[in-house]
């Protein structure tokens, strides 16, 4: 659905007189939040501090949060599979008939409500009922809906069937949507907002302590995901090409495991053909990349003592650096083109087979430098149309096959 769709906020969108925020302000995204007494005393600040984080749009990527959360609230709604009944008039929907066990709806004058699917909420719904997920996409895609539902019946009658579903309330519209099913058990919902503010403060204490700057690049996120990369003043040159950046990674995913976590994301920065300033995100896989990481099932208390292994960033960005500093020995810059031009042919990614014909297009080049290979890689994450998931899914492709050779 495209109102859902991840989207970009780049530098060149920030308000000209966006110098930062106030700490009071920032916090004002988190004041209902369970855990903001434990984030006030992690960092040892007060509701009242007025001190500027002086990371350039940070307030307009607070705004956008902001206005985020106004339009969606988010409902955790326990039902019993018995409650439940399926709705095809308008498309694919579930409906819930007993609302009593959130006191979110207790002021809400409908008895039913109706939710569509969005993300991988229907695959997460039905895989939840004894993996029948591609047997009910298929009846679904088929109109066979009368079958589903005589199997939904069916599955009412031998056991009670009681999962947490988060909802998505647009309530502008008043619809709402099924995001997914989350765990009953220990959950601690890190979100959007949480991960903006302790990163913005995270950042600022450091910058007291290292002297490092960090610079607000880009963010990618939609209702219940968020990428931040924060550039960085550390810089170590690449003979014959440029310079290494050391560019920090903040995500969050609200539904899957890995909830908070902080990556080490490098970025070339080189002159093109052109003598264009130009720089390109590369990224090898987490396990390199990671500097730390709260899950959803960490309690508050542990999960913001592991923001000490921050420390870590240095000494992954100077072994990123060990690695890259190879690119400048590269002589066969052709087989590179064709490792990536390869990968791209045999990937199963969805927002890159979309896209397959028109980067294979770009590659399409003799290349004969270094340079030259970074400013093609650019230009293909820069293809127009390119899913932000499947920029994601490049970065990673063009550090394999820049540094690993394969």
């Amino acid at each position: 659905m495209e109102k859902f769709k991840k989207r970009t906020l780049k530098s060149e969108d920030f308000s000209p007189e966006d110098n930062g925020i106030r700490i009071d302000k920032l916090l004002t995204l988190i004041d209902d939040s369970p855990y903001y007494v434990q984030i006030l005393k992690y960092f040892d600040i007060d509701s009242n501090n007025d001190q500027l984080i002086e990371i350039k749009g940070a307030n307009t990527l607070f705004t956008v949060i902001k206005s985020l959360n106004k339009k969606y609230r988010k409902v955790d709604l326990i039902s019993n599979l018995k409650d439940i009944y399926f709705n095809y008039s308008d498309g694919f929907s579930i409906n819930f008939s007993d609302l009593s066990a959130d006191p979110y709806f207790d002021e809400y004058n409908k008895e039913v409500i109706s939710a569509k699917p969005i993300h991988s909420g229907e695959r997460d719904f039905f895989s939840n009922l004894y993996d029948i997920d591609k047997y009910a996409d298929k009846l679904i895609s088929k109109g066979y809906g009368d079958i589903l539902d005589q199997n939904l019946e069916l599955l009412k009658s031998k056991e009670e069937h009681i999962r947490k579903y988060r909802l998505l309330h647009d309530v502008e519209e008043d619809s709402f949507y099924l995001r997914a099913i989350v765990s009953e058990g220990r959950y601690y919902n890190y979100d959007n907002s949480i991960t903006l503010v302790i990163a913005l403060l995270k950042l600022y204490f450091e910058t007291k302590v290292s002297g490092i700057n960090y610079y607000l690049d880009s963010c990618e996120f939609n209702e219940s995901f968020i990428r931040i990369f924060f550039k960085t003043s550390e810089q170590k040159e690449l003979s014959g090409v440029g310079f290494l950046e050391n560019t920090l990674q903040v995500s969050n995913d609200e539904i899957k495991r890995e909830a908070l976590r902080f990556s080490n994301v490098c970025s070339i920065l080189f002159k093109d053909s052109e003598n264009n300033d130009t720089s390109i995100f590369i990224k090898p896989k987490d396990i390199k990349s990671k500097i730390l990481s709260i899950p959803h099932g960490t309690g508050p208390d542990k999960a913001f003592k592991k923001l000490e292994e921050f420390v870590k960033s240095k000494e992954i960005f100077q072994t990123m650096f060990d690695d890259i500093k190879s690119i400048s020995k590269i002589k066969e810059h052709n087989q590179i083109l064709h490792l990536v031009k390869t990968k791209i042919e045999n990937s199963t990614t969805e927002d890159i087979k979309r896209s397959k014909e028109e980067l294979k297009k770009v590659l399409l080049r003799d290349i004969k430098t270094t340079t030259q290979l970074l400013e093609t890689f650019s230009k293909l994450m820069l293809l127009e149309g390119l899913e932000i998931d499947a920029k994601e899914y490049l970065r990673y492709l063009i550090y394999e096959a820049l540094i690993e050779r394969k």
